[in-house]
């Protein structure tokens, strides 16, 4: 048989390309759901321990530590959707050879670079620290975190690209153990060192180093598994500028996306505190740090499950199942939010008191605003569905329009107008404001994508 035919007879197999769209969303999104709901058990299960075991001193600095673990969350979605969306348009173009080129050179650009930028993060550990404002009680506590986490920094990264690629090859079942079966291992050291083995910081560090890193391991899969086309070898060294400018290209907007959420909460922070009180502005890191947090894992999930269908089925040309995902996408996930938006609405006062602790006069507070900033979530969200759906095509100006509208174009304007007509309630009212502007924007941009398909299916 021809490696011509090969090819076609495997993309004719592929159930990206032929299975019912909405099936495989539902079954791709709930795969990565589960996989994200152990992650998010993990970060619940992760405060309790720190706070009991290491007190104050522990939080602090996880508190200091976090702008390195968001950095790596960023390099790791920033390589992951690059890599495994060009790799998976080149499998729906029938092109195996190119999609194989492009996860093994993408494996170790990404690899080389995480490492580079590892080994100067440890060597500066310590001027690191004093920017990322450890006080001298707490600077050699941070300076040994900062280093052991950094033994860790290339294994995230890597399990970031072995998870993303898992659902290119429709593997999906694999990034869900993945997942899973780190937060329980990290879990258990993060106890064992804590309470057993009383490592302290460093106990912690490692847990850090491995919550995530663990998903590198899962790379062995491509390695060594007979079941896949996706293998990497010494020849990938030798890197074609175009696949790498190309990868980098589509895994730019997740930048983006990550530094307009930063910049978006410093802003409110202000704002909360100028117009209203720490009251406030403890009431917005319950309801950002947990409430939102766990609607946008819904969002994650979905788009992680419409990614890999869309980049597929767009590189295979099979333009009107691109356009079944678009209208599956934007009302699954709608409706999935919404349903979770509701329950937390109707059960806001209960929710906060598990986070905060009962007869806090803070709970009132964060109840009465959980079901300001709920209301409209679902639509806002779209818009991140939406980004995502733009990276996986590669049309990087729509995705990161999309990616940035929420907080940047829409979100920080809109606390600007209404925090100085309404004062503190203008604050809080803003977000659902700018949810509504991204769902609208969302829809038109949507309805001009469907347009194109069109236009490109009869040209």
């Amino acid at each position: 048989m021809s490696e011509e035919m090969r090819q076609e007879q495997s993309s004719e197999s592929r159930e990206l390309g032929t299975k019912p769209v909405a099936g495989l969303f539902v079954k791709y999104s709930f795969l990565t759901l589960i996989g994200m709901l152990a992650q998010a058990i993990m970060v619940i299960l992760e405060g309790i321990i720190i706070g009991r075991g290491l007190g104050e001193t522990g939080l602090a600095c996880v508190g200091l530590i976090m702008p390195l673990e968001y950095f790596m969350l960023a390099l790791g979605g920033f390589f992951a959707i690059g890599v495994s969306t060009l790799a998976a348009m080149k499998l729906g173009d029938g092109d195996e050879q190119g999609a194989r080129k492009v996860y093994g050179q993408g494996l170790w650009f990404s690899f080389i670079a995480i490492v580079a930028i590892a080994v100067v993060i440890f060597i500066f550990a310590g001027p690191i620290a004093g920017l990322l404002g450890a006080t001298p009680d707490l600077f050699d506590s941070i300076v040994l975190f900062i280093r052991i986490f950094m033994f860790g920094y290339p294994f995230c990264i890597i399990g970031h690209i072995a998870v993303y690629m898992a659902r290119v090859d429709e593997k999906p079942s694999i990034a869900t153990w993945a997942m899973t079966l780190s937060a329980i291992l990290a879990l258990v050291w993060l106890y064992a060192s804590v309470f057993i083995l009383k490592l302290g910081i460093a106990g912690c560090a490692g847990y850090y180093a491995s919550s995530i890193g663990i998903w590198g391991f899962f790379i062995l899969y491509f390695f060594f598994s007979k079941n896949t086309i996706f293998k990497v070898g010494m020849s990938d060294l030798h890197f074609d500028k175009e696949i790498i400018g190309n990868i980098v290209k589509i895994g730019f907007p997740y930048l983006l996306v990550q530094a307009s959420s930063t910049v978006f909460t410093i802003v409110l922070n202000n704002f909360l505190g100028k117009f209203g009180g720490e009251l406030d502005i403890a009431a917005f890191a319950v309801i950002n740090g947990y409430v939102v947090y766990i609607l946008m894992m819904i969002t994650q999930s979905t788009t992680g499950g419409l990614q890999p269908i869309a980049s597929y089925n767009f590189g295979a040309k099979l333009y009107d199942r691109v356009k079944d995902l678009i209208k599956v996408g934007i009302g699954g996930n709608l409706i999935a939010v919404y349903v979770l938006a509701i329950l937390f609405w109707l059960a806001a006062t209960p929710v906060c008191t598990l986070f905060i602790g009962a007869g806090s006069e803070l709970i009132p507070i964060a109840a009465k605003y959980t079901r300001v900033v709920v209301s409209c979530t679902a639509l806002g969200l779209t818009a991140n569905l939406m980004s995502g759906y733009f990276q996986a095509v590669e049309r990087v100006i729509e995705s990161t329009v999309l990616g940035i509208c929420r907080y940047i174009i829409f979100g920080i304007p809109a606390i600007f107008i209404m925090a100085n007509m309404l004062g503190i309630t203008g604050v809080w009212f803003s977000q659902p404001v700018s949810d509504i502007l991204s769902f609208a924007l969302s829809l038109v941009l949507a309805a001009m994508e469907i347009k194109r398909l069109k236009n490109m299916k009869t040209a």
